[in-house]
């Protein structure tokens, strides 16, 4: 497994969490300065690479207009640094001098009053926060996870990176940067996606997976030694086709290395078990969709790169938070559904009260006069069922959320408590003793299980799963001292022999009889409340039951022994008191000692 330094972990979260408030200022920013891009009044491609284009379309009345520049005309400008980021990212009062052949002209950019649509503006938004507050999520839940790091890793650099408004900084040097920024960051969350590949839903042992982990490293090396290259060609002012040679090897490195993601998790997929196919389709099937326009992109930038509409190829990518967090509700790739069921559940009743309060003031406000008594009067009704229905919402919305999210967990725990109330009921100690490990291991799906019964000062596992053998263990073992003493499931750490992650106690008459010692899950992820509620109940009643089925035949052999001519009789009398509850005074000096 992947070990991490205790610092690293801090660390860890507070690169992510700087890179989430990069990302978010930005969008702020943007949504607030939404009408400052700037333009020259004619369709210029957003490239940077050339230096000349054709111009398409000029717009009325725009500063192109007015210096005489039509459609048709080949513009080319000096191939400097602040030419080159003004092409590429224009802000309202930019200048920029443009020769046609024949003249030069310099233009001074305006405010473009033609923005991108708020519907694309909204969507595109929308992802960025959710590709940010999921990453947020499972750094601060599994922060211990290598393939929870690697995760969050993609999703934060995607979510920082996603429609970066360069124009809300001024200077040249900023935009530049802006851009950078932009290129590595992106860089980044792709090696972040290759790193997830390999290392879910386990660390690689062999075979491909581990043969593409290794390539990590060189990827980002090489990745990054591109990057500068393409930017120092592209922008010190280099032979266009060198630094467009230059830009397609950039192009190709990172097509490389998102069909190394898809092929790491097609090798995970076929060595999977049964169990986690499931989720498997899911991960392949989103990231696959996500990247599928990126490839397309880089496809139609080198063949046709001046044509706007391949831009749009990338959209395909707003696909993969979406389908990321209903995988990791539905399927739980990373274990961190319990923790936001309820906020999911409120944030549903929140958006849907006010919501409907909402659409009530518009129709209210077009069908009953405005300031009129009766306007008054229907509002505050409205008020009043709105606020007694929430109970009613949250009620139907928790019940929807549970069914679409965490079904297959609540069967699983529903099929743990089922068993305990079985137990009971099982008459042979071997069969529930099998059974109880059968269960809680598949349910909770757990690498291994024993379950553990007391003889003498000693346990001793009477049945395991474990890889290894489970030791013998004695009472004064930590993990057994602290459920003797307190009668509570215990974390397994330390000192401790007692094989897994928890041990759930099997305490009678006020004594541990035993206890259910449960290994790692198949996913790595923690216990859940409610699985752990639930093998603590199997534990307790598997003991109980144990317990019984000893106490009978306990019983059988007193019975064998009262039908036995040779016993005294005044044994025999007190054996069949015994067997029939008799708890009335015996004669003095009679005990069980006595019959030994």
């Amino acid at each position: 497994m992947y070990r991490q330094s205790p610092l690293m972990r801090p660390l860890w979260q507070a690169f992510i969490v700087l890179l989430a408030l990069i990302g978010l200022t930005n969008m702020v920013g943007g949504l607030f300065n939404i009408h400052d891009a700037g333009t020259f009044g004619f369709d210029q491609p957003a490239s940077l690479h050339g230096t000349s284009f054709i111009v398409r379309a000029v717009a009325p009345r725009s500063p192109a207009a007015a210096a005489n520049v039509r459609a048709g005309d080949t513009l080319s400008y000096r191939p400097n640094l602040a030419n080159r980021i003004i092409a590429f990212a224009t802000v309202p009062g930019d200048t920029m001098a443009l020769n046609d052949g024949m003249r030069t002209v310099t233009l001074t950019a305006v405010r473009d009053e033609s923005p991108v649509p708020w519907a694309l503006i909204a969507l595109i938004d929308i992802a960025k926060l959710a590709f940010i507050s999921i990453a947020l999520v499972i750094v601060w839940r599994r922060p211990d996870d290598s393939a929870a790091r690697a995760l969050a890793l993609f999703l934060v650099c995607f979510g920082a990176a996603i429609n970066f408004d360069y124009v809300l900084l001024p200077s040249i040097a900023a935009r530049f940067l802006a851009l950078s920024f932009e290129q590595l960051t992106f860089l980044a969350g792709a090696l972040g996606a290759l790193a997830f590949a390999c290392r879910f839903p386990t660390a690689p042992s062999g075979g491909l997976r581990l043969a593409i982990s290794r390539t990590i490293l060189p990827f980002a090396i090489v990745g990054y030694l591109v990057t500068a290259l393409s930017y120092l060609l592209t922008f010190g002012g280099a032979n266009s086709l060198i630094a467009r040679a230059s830009g397609f090897l950039y192009v190709a490195l990172y097509a490389a290395i998102i069909f190394a993601t898809l092929a790491a998790l097609t090798d995970s997929y076929r060595q999977a078990e049964r169990e986690q196919r499931a989720r498997m389709r899911w991960v392949i099937g989103t990231l696959a969709l996500g990247f599928s326009g990126l490839i397309l992109l880089f496809i139609g930038l080198l063949l046709t790169p001046q044509t706007r509409w391949i831009q749009y190829l990338g959209l395909t990518i707003l696909a993969i938070p979406f389908g990321l967090g209903y995988v990791i509700l539905r399927h739980r790739v990373i274990d961190i559904g319990f923790v936001i069921n309820r906020a999911v559940v409120y944030t549903a009743v929140s958006v849907v009260v006010v919501g409907a309060f909402i659409v009530f003031e518009w129709l209210l406000g077009h069908i009953v006069e405005a300031n009129s008594r009766a306007s008054a009067i229907i509002e505050l009704c409205a008020a009043l069922v709105l606020g007694l229905s929430v109970r009613l919402i949250h009620t139907r919305v928790d019940r929807y959320v549970d069914d679409l999210f965490f079904r297959e967990r609540h069967i699983a725990e529903a099929a743990i408590r089922r068993f305990a109330h079985e137990t009971g009921l099982i008459t042979d100690p071997d069969i529930l003793i099998r059974r109880t490990v059968e269960v809680a291991e598949r349910n909770a799906r757990l690498l291994g299980a024993a379950f553990f019964a007391r003889s003498g000062p000693r346990y001793i596992a009477l049945h395991s799963t474990f890889p290894r053998t489970a030791p013998d263990l004695d009472e004064n073992d930590p993990a057994v001292l602290d459920m003797r003493a307190w009668h509570d499931p215990v974390d397994l750490q330390g000192e401790s022999a007692v094989p897994g992650i928890a041990a759930f106690p099997m305490m009678v008459r006020g004594q541990l009889a035993g206890f259910l010692a449960c290994g790692e899950k198949t996913t790595h992820e923690a216990l859940a409340p409610d699985e752990h509620d639930a093998l603590r109940v199997l534990a307790r009643d598997a003991g109980i039951a144990l317990d019984s089925l000893r106490i009978a035949r306990i019983k059988q052999e007193l019975a064998y022994l009262t039908d036995d001519g040779a016993l005294p009789p005044d044994v025999r009398l007190r054996l069949s008191a015994l067997l029939d509850g008799d708890t009335a005074p015996q004669p003095a000096g009679a005990s069980l000692r006595s019959i030994q």
